[in-house]
């Protein structure tokens, strides 16, 4: 029976698309030479698979069928239109509500999706340029150039392959050649909207027959059919569960809550889509977030932690943090990278997100989405192969399962060995993350149940210091000061993350939305290197330093919120409410001694390292250890948020949290504890205004609160939470038929109580009073022309210290900060026609101005420039090929910084990378 249609959001879930089945035989893959950890990887990965497992099985499916039912469809994933406007509601002069892109989104649409019985419209003759090959990849091209949104279900176009065509068509016309020998044929189902189904389906009566008169069963050629009644709904996705395609992206729903899209959203939100992940091999978050205005590397230590800079404040560090990384929408700590084959995308907000994450830092908050199950069955297997041994691969297996479309599973494996460019720093890391969804109540609720094991053996090296008068030691940067693995260093990581997501849509527009975590992070970290008070004299000595860091993290986090849209004056509005839970404890143990244990201690060379003496037991480092904490913080929120839309081209945004944060912090070896309790409320509001159809302005103010359980002074007392206020404006560009997006920005932002290490022992913090950052950010992504994929980041900052008990650090910039610009142009083509049609090429440049690294400022590391390349075929839908170089020129620089006396880390030299991917 067909189902009426509303014109805003708000269609019933009929029945939905794909369910989830993985490969069996990803259960049996190991890693040779894991050695004792061996089993206890086999262990856990077979506990986190057995969900899976069982949903892959019922007794009702025979086996002869299974094989029938698996069948692959494009490796495209499918992508979703503005969810408040499926049929282009505003295109045709209907009812709108007002704000974000305002037009047909131009991606792929779900299966199937209802049309309006309107009369076909054709429109004047305009360039296409679409290369044959996939059908779906053709249509999403279409969709884009044309304007058109096509509404078919992802099976009629699974496998389908079309001629292309280049040169000037009318919509129609060009449509026609795309479906021509394809066995489909396609209907206006009104303007901006096409629906496309099998050749020589027919409606009843006097429809029927006109259509089987004019569609025989037996021809291949595309017609346009009569008017016909589309009997299937199916629920729109929700635009945070469908992977934008390209370099640009238009929602980020996750962390901000709410249906508007970035253009409506009155802040400032980047997004690193998968596919620039994958154009410049990513293997860090932080090199993911090079392709982001506002955001730098602070200190990583071991090239694998989390330092990250947004718009000049410390969002994570090495040692883990409570308050600027979340993943899926949940807290996490920052003590050590995942491997990118499980990563989606990455949002960051920038700005003061107390509304949206809780307890953050003024700068932002960085919320990394991982892969879930899709509505298609796909396998992907991608090797790689690179200079200093580096070997990786992976699995990405997706499924629906057979005859019960509303289970649906995906499963990541990857094992990645060496590729460290330092010496005796090897890595051996292997990654399983499973995640299982069903739908639930017809279609109304959905379950999301994400699990992730992480395990890291090797070694690592911190970092150099400075020369006596501030400059890059001239070592190479191979080089390891010390022996590193060869003399008993190591570095061991394991990491468990398990998260439940439960979402529910009951009528009258009221949605539901709960979630939950647990999560470990355990870090153990032994290190031999060069730690020199003032700096490496000329003559090269140091003494040998060797530290070991013992680092859990412990985190339980919740979260449950109602929202609804309802009318006023003729528009849209949303309104939501809910609260949060977090419990973070950390276990943190430093112990370090001077080598040989027992003494003399030696005196070696960083310019000729004899690198043979033996590193210190981590018994004996854990009984020198000089800090020895547990701190955590538990926090309970409460949150409400309303969306206002006075009239069509306006949006208000008002929001307000209050939180209750309880401190503690004891050091194991004295039994010393301090504690406190912070409580605050902060709040946001902000304005959109839509000026054209392609250009959004917007203002707004923010707060933060963040305690700072982590801090505590060398007189053992824990540090006041952090605060901080916001004052942006900036504007959204959709250009070039919303193929391109450019976001400037204008900020100032004030905090007060920032700690910072203390310059005289860097084990503890001092608050330096408060900081004003402001500048002027940049971004441009998206495809300005057919084939070519283009982003772009710079920002401007000018960060000040404004306030302190020490006059002589007034007027001070930042320490780990690049001085005041930051900045990447980074762009890929792809040949559309002739007979290297497939294959392409791109590259980029990152710069950065150095970092500040004393206090008072004077020494300082060098800006530099780095040059990437990248070489790729993506002519055929099985495979891919590329080659990505790093460095291309070899320049020498310090990519993670620390200070005049060790933990500098250089970038690496020039390497190169071969990828291949096989797409089933």
């Amino acid at each position: 029976m067909a189902r009426t249609l509303r014109r805003h959001n708000s269609m019933k879930p009929g029945r939905r698309a794909a369910a989830a089945r993985l490969g069996a035989a990803l259960a049996t893959a190991t890693v040779e030479g894991v050695g004792p950890a061996r089993h206890r990887f086999l262990w856990g990965l077979l506990a986190s698979l057995s969900a899976v497992a069982l949903s892959a099985y019922h007794p009702a499916i025979p086996q002869d069928a299974r094989a029938e039912h698996w069948k692959p469809t494009p490796r495209e994933p499918e992508r979703s239109p503005d969810p408040r406007d499926p049929l282009g509601a505003r295109k045709r002069g209907l009812p709108w509500r007002p704000g974000g892109k305002g037009e047909l989104s131009h991606s792929a649409p779900p299966a199937v999706r209802l049309a309006s019985n309107e009369g076909s419209q054709d429109g004047p003759a305009q360039p296409f340029d679409l290369p044959p090959g996939d059908l779906e990849t053709a249509l999403i091209g279409f969709s884009r150039q044309s304007g058109l949104q096509l509404l078919y279900s992802s099976e009629l176009v699974a496998g389908q392959r079309t001629a292309g065509l280049q040169g000037d068509y009318t919509p129609e016309e060009a449509l026609r050649l795309l479906l021509d020998h394809t066995g489909l044929q396609y209907r206006f189902a009104g303007p901006g909207a096409v629906t496309l189904q099998p050749a020589g389906t027919v409606g009843t009566g006097a429809a029927a027959a006109a259509g089987a008169a004019r569609t025989p069963a037996d021809s291949g050629k595309p017609v346009k059919l009569p008017e016909v009644v589309v009997k299937e709904t199916r629920e729109l996705p929700q635009p945070s569960q469908d992977p934008p395609a390209g370099y640009k992206a238009d929602y980020s729903s996750t962390v901000t809550r709410s249906t508007m899209s970035i253009d409506e959203t009155p802040t400032s939100i980047g997004v690193v889509t998968r596919d620039v992940i994958r154009d410049t091999f990513s293997r860090t978050q932080n090199d993911a977030f090079e392709s982001v205005s506002g955001l730098s590397r602070s200190n990583t230590r071991l090239g694998r932690g989390e330092g990250i800079n947004i718009r000049g404040f410390e969002a994570c560090t090495f040692t883990g943090a409570f308050n600027g990384m979340k993943v899926n929408g949940l807290p996490t700590d920052c003590v050590f990278a995942p491997d990118w084959a499980i990563v989606e995308r990455y949002e960051i907000v920038k700005g003061p997100a107390s509304i949206v994450g809780g307890a953050a830092t003024p700068g932002g908050i960085v919320n990394r989405i991982t892969k879930t199950p899709q509505r298609s069955n796909f396998t992907t297997v991608e090797a790689n192969i690179g200079s200093y041994d580096f070997y990786r691969g992976m699995i990405d297996a997706n499924g629906v399962m057979p005859n019960h479309e509303n289970i649906r599973g995906r499963l990541v494996f990857a094992v990645e060995e060496g590729g460290n460019f330092i010496d005796f720093t090897p890595v051996r890391q292997y990654t399983v993350a499973p995640s299982v969804e069903f739908d639930l109540f017809k279609g109304a609720g959905k379950l999301l149940i994400i699990g992730t094991y992480q395990k890291f053996d090797g070694a690592s090296y911190p970092g150099w210091p400075l020369t006596s008068d501030g400059n890059m030691l001239n070592v190479p940067r191979t080089s390891n000061f010390g022996g590193g693995a060869d003399v008993g260093a190591h570095t061991n990581f394991t990491g468990y993350n398990g998260e439940v997501h439960y979402n529910h849509q009951f009528i009258h527009d009221i949605k539901l939305s709960a979630k939950g975590k647990y999560s470990k992070s355990d870090l153990t970290d032994n290190v031999v290197y060069s730690y020199t008070i003032g700096g490496i004299p000329p003559s090269g000595d140091s003494y040998l330093n060797n530290g070991l860091r013992r680092n859990r993290f412990d985190t339980y986090a919740g979260e449950l919120f109602l929202s609804k849209e309802f009318d006023l004056l003729g528009q849209k509005n949303e309104i939501l409410a809910g609260a949060d839970y977090r419990d973070m404890t950390q276990n943190f143990l430093l112990g370090y001694t001077y080598l040989p244990v027992g003494g003399p201690f030696v005196i070696d060379n960083v310019f000729n390292p004899r690198n043979g003496i033996p590193v210190a037991s981590d018994s004996f480092l854990t009984s020198v250890a000089g800090a020895d904490r547990r701190s955590t913080l538990k926090q309970t929120g409460v949150f409400a948020q309303t969306v206002i839309r006075p009239f069509e081209r306006l949006t208000l945004v008002l929001a307000g949290r209050h939180d209750n944060a309880d401190s503690t912090n004891r050091e194991t070896s004295t039994s010393a504890q301090s504690a406190r309790t912070d409580s605050r409320l902060t709040g946001r509001a902000g304005a959109t205004m839509k000026v054209t159809e392609w250009m959004n302005v917007y203002g707004g103010v923010q707060q933060s609160f963040a305690p700072q359980p982590l801090f505590i002074t060398r007189n053992n007392e824990m540090l006041n939470a952090e605060t901080g206020i916001n004052y942006e404006v900036g504007a959204k560009f959709n250009l070039l038929n919303e193929r391109l997006r450019i976001t400037t920005a204008l900020f100032r932002t004030y905090r007060r109580n920032v700690a910072t290490p203390d310059p005289t022992d860097f084990r503890f913090s001092i608050a330096v009073g408060e900081q004003r950052h402001q500048g002027a950010e940049l971004d441009v992504n998206g495809q300005p022309i057919p084939g070519l994929n283009l982003n772009a980041a710079f920002t401007y900052l000018d960060a000040v210290i404004t306030e302190d008990n020490n006059p002589a650090l007034v007027g001070s910039y930042p320490t780990r900060v690049p001085r005041n610009y930051v900045g990447r142009v980074f762009a890929t083509y792809q040949l559309q026609s002739g007979p290297l049609q497939g294959f392409g090429f791109g590259g980029g440049v990152y710069f950065q101005g150095g970092y500040e690294l004393s206090f008072p400022n004077g020494i300082k590391t060098d800006p530099y420039q780095r040059v990437d390349a990248l070489l790729f075929y993506r002519g055929n839908k099985r495979y891919d090929l590329s080659v990505n170089i790093r460095n291309l020129l070899n320049q020498k620089y310090i990519e993670s910084p620390g200070n005049l006396n060790s933990y500098n880390g250089f970038g690496a030299p020039i390497i190169a990378i071969a990828s291949l991917r096989v797409f089933f």
